[in-house]
């Protein structure tokens, strides 16, 4: 698997390449613990992309705790499935632990999600539901959009080859904080994230939908921890996105 803490072509790499070994010991502590058992008919959900769906690094925060806690509360009966988990303790809800089941993995780019993808659903089984966050390390390598687009399509037609029911909630990708974002960058990040549009028109079909999530619209420097990742503000904003796109397009 490969580590790192990076996004966006707008940013000094040397800085963040140097942040693949400083992680790469603390990441791969937290690989599978088979935690994916679903008993109660619950809606499986796979949180899958990268560093920000993994968060739960030293300055960085998931979606994925405030998610929980809004489905919970409002007694969606889910379980999150994937091959990864991390070490945070999180406070009970409702006399229920937090499930910290997952699959973001520091520095994947969609190729590497792709690559992998396969692998996961034999470990874990292919879930009802998919939160694909996605594309920003593609960016700062500077791989080219069509190559991303075509690497998130046949993930996704592997996810609905897999189950022909799925619903896939696809992110219009949040920015990274305002002073990295250059004027090369920005037109870059729009061109990726305006072709997402296509991607959940052209894959949804009678029986799977593709839903795009918008992260990118009135987004703040104010959700930031570092230029890349969420603080406890920005995780609750995806977290609130996320779960009125559930809310609307999904049954309990």
């Amino acid at each position: 698997m490969k580590k790192a803490a990076i996004f966006f072509p707008f940013l000094l790499l040397t800085t963040f390449f140097a942040l693949q070994d400083c992680h790469k010991n603390e990441e791969n502590s937290n690989t599978f613990t088979q935690n994916n058992v679903n008993t109660n008919n619950a809606i499986t959900i796979m949180p899958l992309g990268d560093s920000r769906v993994e968060g739960a690094t030293s300055n960085s925060v998931s979606y994925r705790y405030d998610l929980w806690k809004d489905l919970i509360s409002n007694q969606w009966n889910i379980d999150y499935i994937g091959t990864q988990n991390d070490n945070t303790s999180y406070p009970e809800l409702l006399g229920k632990s937090f499930d910290p089941d997952h699959e973001g993995i520091g520095g994947f780019k969609s190729e590497d999600l792709l690559e992998n993808i396969e692998d996961v659903i034999e470990d874990v089984g292919i879930p009802d539901v998919v939160l694909l966050g996605i594309g920003g390390n593609d960016l700062v390598r500077n791989i080219p959009i069509e190559e991303i687009i075509d690497n998130i399509n046949q993930t996704i037609d592997i996810l609905q080859n897999s189950n022909a029911n799925i619903t896939i909630f696809l992110e219009r990708i949040a920015p990274g904080r305002s002073n990295v974002m250059t004027p090369e960058g920005i037109v870059v990040y729009n061109s990726f994230i305006e072709s997402l549009a296509t991607v959940a028109n052209e894959q949804t079909n009678d029986s799977s939908k593709v839903i795009l999530v918008d992260m990118s619209t009135n987004w703040t420097d104010a959700y930031m921890a570092d230029n890349l990742h969420y603080n406890e503000l920005g995780a609750k904003e995806i977290a609130n996105r996320y779960f009125e796109a559930i809310v609307e397009n999904l049954e309990k």
